[in-house]
């Protein structure tokens, strides 16, 4: 081989990425294919057959403008070991000549402690073991900014303490694997994400319903066989932190260039400008939903479920666990995020705009939201003459409350 090719060799990495097969690795490989010239491994469980995986790819790529085409020529396949598996797992990273590992691979229950386990812990430890064998360049985990807990205390670019209390047995087995990878002596980038939404350009968003999305697809499942004049939701005034899929993915890449070893990042929106949960509930009643009175409350305790019908009890026990999480004052450091912005990362922030296209992009690929709209729209009262809704809002001795009359 001549020296000319060892040096371009030298130049590419060889990316083995755990969890290609869901929302963010697709994303993070049909990223890496189209802007670098990395070899991506994507380790897939069985069940998982190459012409699904490159269709899921396509996707991604289509919707940046480019249907692959020369870039899958340098994705490469492997079959993900089973837990505990060491030798295979050493096998994978031998065999493929592994520079760097991206892991994105999480059960995202909340509670099955099991699943949570097999992949936070279990699964770690064993990259971390095959890791260490080859010598691996740097260990870029993908956690979530929501891994401090319920903590009163800022969420700071660092391992962190263990809060008060935590949302669900998700973070808390999230803010483990980051011990495990901090402390496994490999180098390592620990990225922090908070609610992705879909892009900020053409809002597309290949994921699943989870975060925003699980309040509209499940207002679509329970809500939408029937109208109702008046809609009780739990709405905080509290910024969200939703972050833009490609402000993720830019910040990934921004991070992967330019900060060093043992780094983490909040990726999360600048505060100003974040929507609220009660103005993002304004929007869906103003653009789909069309009742003639929103009621916003604190929490699912102060709503009036025991006079609600079944459908919409199911709603608000459904949603509680976001619920809850989109009601705490969460604060995080910035601090490696603003360097990249100020050496050039652009960052899309969230606005009130930005999900309003989400929101009618979900709309429009949501069948039971159309037939929704199209079945009751002689129902809906006069459309608002501005954007959002025309809003009356009083406190009640026993309850705090707002109403929104539309």
């Amino acid at each position: 081989m001549s020296s000319s090719r060892n040096n371009m060799e030298a130049l590419v990495a060889r990316v083995l990425v755990i969890g290609g097969t869901g929302y963010l690795g697709s994303l993070i490989c049909a990223t890496l294919l189209e802007t670098t010239r990395d070899i991506v491994v994507l380790a897939a469980r069985p069940g998982h057959e190459r012409d699904g995986i490159v269709a899921r790819l396509r996707m991604e790529m289509s919707a940046a403008g480019d249907a692959g085409g020369k870039a899958l020529e340098r994705l490469r396949i492997a079959p993900l070991p089973a837990p505990g598996d060491r030798r295979g797992f050493h096998a994978l990273f031998r065999e493929n000549r592994i520079d760097q590992l991206i892991n994105c691979a999480g059960a995202v229950h909340y509670f099955d402690v099991n699943a949570l386990k097999e992949s936070n812990v279990d699964l770690v430890n064993d990259l971390i073991a095959a890791a260490r064998e080859v010598g691996l360049e740097r260990f870029i985990h993908i956690s979530t900014a929501f891994a401090c807990g319920f903590s009163n205390e800022i969420a700071h670019e660092a391992l962190l303490p263990e809060p008060e209390a935590d949302p669900t047995e998700y973070t808390r087995f999230k803010r483990r694997a980051e011990y495990l990878v901090a402390e496994s002596g490999l180098p390592f980038l620990i990225l922090r994400p908070s609610i992705v939404i879909g892009d900020s350009r053409d809002a597309h968003y290949f994921g699943p319903a989870y975060g925003l999305y699980q309040y509209w697809a499940s207002f679509a499942k329970f809500m939408m066989s029937r109208y109702r004049e008046t809609i009780h939701v739990v709405a905080s005034e509290r910024p969200l932190p939703l972050v833009h899929q490609d402000a993720f993915i830019a910040t990934l890449l921004a991070a992967r260039e330019g900060l060093t070893d043992d780094s983490f990042v909040n990726i999360v929106s600048p505060d100003e400008g974040l929507p609220n949960v009660r103005s993002l509930w304004r929007l869906y009643c103003d653009l789909v939903v069309r009742p003639h009175e929103l009621v916003c409350h604190d929490s699912v305790d102060a709503a009036p479920v025991e006079s609600l019908d079944a459908r919409h009890k199911a709603f608000l026990g459904a949603t509680a666990v976001n619920s809850e999480i989109s009601g705490w004052e969460w604060r995080f450091e910035t601090t490696n995020r603003d360097r990249l912005i100020a050496e050039g990362l652009v960052f899309p922030p969230v606005t009130l705009d930005s999900v309003r296209k989400c929101q009618s992009r979900f709309v429009a690929t949501s069948p039971a939201t159309r037939l929704y709209m199209e079945k009751f729209e002689a129902l809906f009262p006069e459309a608002p003459q501005e954007p959002r809704a025309r809003e009356r809002a009083s406190v009640f001795a026993d309850e705090e409350e707002e109403r929104f009359l539309l």
